[in-house]
């Protein structure tokens, strides 16, 4: 469940996750995912994954999760799908493939919670590790503007990768909290345990929550990137 994305202009408050579902769409949007091997970091339940698999025909997709219960989960649910895999992993320690052996990373809302500096560092050199040259890093998540939490540039630091496209999408991010603020505050109220419920709605970024006040307050950012990995080691990083 991330935080969906939503047009200015568009209403539609469902239980189907269709925002969450469109904030794949934007990530993926200017990329290919045909034929590729690709890798979603901290893909939760699957459902995203799934998604991409029936829509963009990538040639391999693996999930990985450091959660084994939420890995347990994604292979019932999703045993039969083909060319779908997913694998106990953290990605702030190792990722169990081989170097240059993937063309595509998602990692949709997941830098932010790694915490520790050393952990993001840990996170790009292995993304920088298994990616292929030209291959692409796809990702978005929230970034502060005191300098706390993970960086677009952090990503950057190791010299691997350019920033391909930069794009501030915090107003499609707020938008879409908005419109999905009742039916996830009545999932939370009807499955969640009371005592878990003000955790699960800090989760879900719903208006009132610190995550929210704080792109709503200008505190922080949400921003899509699109890294692409050196084809040589000696190109500019722009």
């Amino acid at each position: 469940m991330n935080y969906g994305y939503a047009d200015v202009d568009e209403y539609i408050d469902d239980h189907t996750g269709y925002y969450s579902r469109k904030l794949y769409e934007q990530v993926v949007a200017n990329v290919t995912l045909k034929d590729q091997n690709v890798l979603e970091i901290n893909c939760g339940r699957g459902a995203g994954a799934a998604w991409c698999v029936h829509t963009h025909a990538s040639h391999s997709y693996i999930g990985i999760d450091p959660s084994q219960n939420v890995i347990n989960l994604c292979q019932r649910l999703y045993s039969t799908t083909p060319r779908l895999s997913f694998v106990v992993a953290d990605a702030t320690k190792h990722l169990p493939f081989e170097n240059e052996s993937i063309d595509i990373i998602l990692c949709i809302e997941a830098t932010h919670a790694f915490g520790e500096p050393v952990a993001i560092a840990q996170f790009a050199n292995e993304v920088n590790r298994v990616l292929r040259p030209n291959g692409c890093l796809l990702w978005c998540d929230v970034c502060y503007m005191n300098g706390s939490g993970i960086s677009v540039y952090d990503l950057i630091a190791n010299g691997e990768l350019i920033i391909e496209e930069k794009i501030n999408i915090t107003r499609n991010i707020l938008h879409a909290l908005d419109i999905q603020n009742k039916s996830r505050t009545d999932f939370i109220q009807r499955y969640i345990q009371s005592e878990e419920q003000e955790y699960f709605r800090l989760f879900a970024g719903l208006p009132g929550t610190q995550i929210y006040e704080d792109m709503s307050q200008g505190r922080s950012q949400y921003w899509r990137v699109v890294f692409r990995k050196k084809t040589t080691t000696n190109m500019l990083v722009i």
